[in-house]
């Protein structure tokens, strides 16, 4: 009997082992060799190209050169026109210069807006940037910034400045020295809060 019930109980402990070594075969387990899973996923704050990619300096010089153009093709005659008539109605002093240079940067205004008015208000452009294949987006949504907060903030500052003598030259280079930093905005980029984008 005590032969028997040693074999018994070897058998039962060799099928409890058979068990759990098949139990132990059937879990899932981790394969040391398989490659490390890494989250490679762009943030969607970081993600290229959902805000826009920054035209080039090239792109945004060759744009405003385009603009500039365009602006005196239109201006230096009128200004010219403007200029004569101030001089025979006022003379040749102090105030008729005054009165010249306001009416050129009014003259210059709407002939800007005459041009581009439109391409801004409905595809943040102006005519340089249309052709360029560039335009002006919001720095925070990168969506398009409504018409009268874009010319008040990024445009009007600059216009009024730029007829003070001395000091508009000067404000004008700063604004566009300030380009050649890493995230090629201007002056008028900071503050209106605008980027120009390829697109």
């Amino acid at each position: 009997m005590g032969a028997l019930h040693r074999r018994m109980l070897l058998d039962q402990l060799h099928r409890t082992d058979a068990f759990q070594l098949t139990d132990l075969l059937d879990m899932e387990q981790p394969n040391p060799y398989a490659p490390t899973s890494i989250d490679t996923s762009i943030p969607p704050s970081l993600a290229v190209g959902e805000l826009g990619q920054d035209a080039t300096r090239s792109e945004r010089f060759a744009g405003a050169f385009i603009d500039g153009i365009l602006q005196l093709l239109l201006v230096i005659p009128c200004a010219v026109v403007f200029g004569l008539a101030m001089g025979a109605l006022l003379g040749d002093g102090f105030l008729s210069g005054i009165v010249s240079q306001v009416g050129g940067g009014i003259l210059g205004i709407g002939g800007f807006l005459l041009i581009n008015g439109y391409l801004l208000a409905t595809q943040g452009r102006t005519v340089g940037k249309l052709v360029m294949k560039t335009r002006i987006v919001s720095r925070e949504t990168g969506e398009l910034v409504p018409f009268a907060p874009l010319v008040l903030k990024r445009y009007l500052w600059l216009w009024l400045l730029a007829m003070i003598p001395y000091i508009g030259g000067v404000v004008g280079l700063i604004d566009s020295v300030l380009i050649f930093r890493a995230n090629r905005a201007c002056l008028h980029d900071d503050f209106a809060g605008t980027r120009v984008i390829k697109g």
